[in-house]
């Protein structure tokens, strides 16, 4: 396979969760030029479980996701997205690479080992992986590890980086929402504002968030706010659209208690209405010891930088599979100045090759 020409052509056709639909059609149609292996579908979704087995003995499951994002791309390559507002701006369509050539090393160096391959589905902020496994396909297997990677901004190319325990957070998304009653802005007595109670929810939330940061490395974030229609007119709905990061359950807990609190609140302050809803929410990356350790020795026979990692505050929904099984999560050096996420982000194609060898060596 021309990896290279792939990841281009994954760049170039991304798709939003669950509508992976080329995606899907260009991998099965790579996939089954291959030997030796066992393609499994999953019903209703895009997701793709390869099988690679070699008599009894428990599996390694390598990773990788398929989805792009709602971005509209600024990169001005070459292969730059041919879908208006979809972009891999969070390098998914190196992922996918690194994994289609591990399969075919794979399949050409034949190891004597079980391995399966996960094309995955909607990882940015619908749950895929709870989707996945929520199948029951992957866990006919038995399963020994979980490995995943992530291209990284900031990291040269052929730079790994990774730590023991808690590596990646657990990301909460949230909405608010205040209704209120319209009238002049002549005589507010006769309205409700929704946009005061938003802005009292958000003081009430402040105040918490500062007590909780005090203790916890938390974050919490308000990202999209609208209220009103017309200028001259109280407004009678405000929206709020946010997000909460935290490395412990126990402090994603206290901040949808705040939100289910100051929203009740700041409505019974301002005489609105409050509805709250607690959107997507993933369990935290946790990395095995021994795996951390063994990525490390990979590292050293590689002649490959290995950087010791800080907790991100990044989410990951691949947190699933860690806390069913040994998992292992590392960062990928991609040479990529702009950060992930971002309508400049671009991976350098150079990190493929350093993927796949240190995917290949931890088998």
């Amino acid at each position: 396979m021309d990896l290279i020409s792939i990841r281009k052509q994954l760049h170039a056709m991304p798709e939003l969760a669950f509508e992976e639909h080329q995606t899907q059609a260009l991998l099965l149609s790579l996939l089954r030029e291959l030997p030796g292996i066992v393609i499994h579908r999953f019903e209703g979704i895009t997701g793709i479980l390869v099988e690679y087995s070699h008599g009894s003995g428990a599996y390694k499951l390598f990773r990788a996701d398929m989805d792009a994002l709602p971005v509209n791309e600024n990169t001005g390559c070459a292969f730059v997205s041919g879908t208006p507002g979809m972009m891999h701006a969070c390098g998914h369509d190196i992922h996918m690479t690194v994994l289609l050539g591990l399969i075919q090393k794979v399949v050409n160096e034949e190891p004597q080992d079980n391995l399966l391959f996960l094309f995955q589905p909607a990882e940015e902020g619908k749950g895929g992986a709870e989707a996945v496994l929520a199948q029951g396909l992957i866990q006919k297997f038995e399963i020994q590890s979980v490995s995943a990677l992530h291209v990284a901004s900031g990291l040269p190319v052929g730079t790994i980086s990774s730590r023991a325990g808690i590596f990646f957070s657990i990301p909460q998304e949230f909405d608010v929402v205040f209704k209120g009653k319209s009238a002049h802005a002549a005589y507010p007595e006769q309205g409700i504002d929704a946009l005061s109670a938003a802005l009292t929810f958000i003081t009430l939330m402040n105040s918490d968030m500062e007590d909780l940061k005090a203790e916890h490395p938390v974050i919490f974030h308000i990202g999209r706010m609208t209220a009103g229609r017309i200028r001259n007119v109280v407004p009678d709905e405000a929206v709020i659209e946010g997000t909460h990061r935290s490395l412990e359950k126990s402090s994603r807990d206290a901040m949808n208690r705040f939100i289910r609190e100051n929203s009740a609140l700041a409505a019974a302050q301002t005489g609105a209405e409050a509805t709250v809803d607690l959107l997507c929410s993933y369990d935290p990356v946790v990395n095995d010891e021994a795996l951390v350790e063994q990525l490390q020795a990979v590292c050293n026979k590689l002649q490959l930088p290995f950087i010791q990692a800080d907790p991100a505050m990044t989410g990951e929904d691949f947190g699933f599979f860690t806390s069913l099984y040994p998992g292992l999560l590392f960062w990928l050096g991609s040479s990529s100045d702009a950060p992930l996420h971002s309508d400049q982000f671009l991976p350098d194609e150079k990190c493929i090759e350093g993927g796949i060898n240190v995917f290949y060596s931890l088998i």
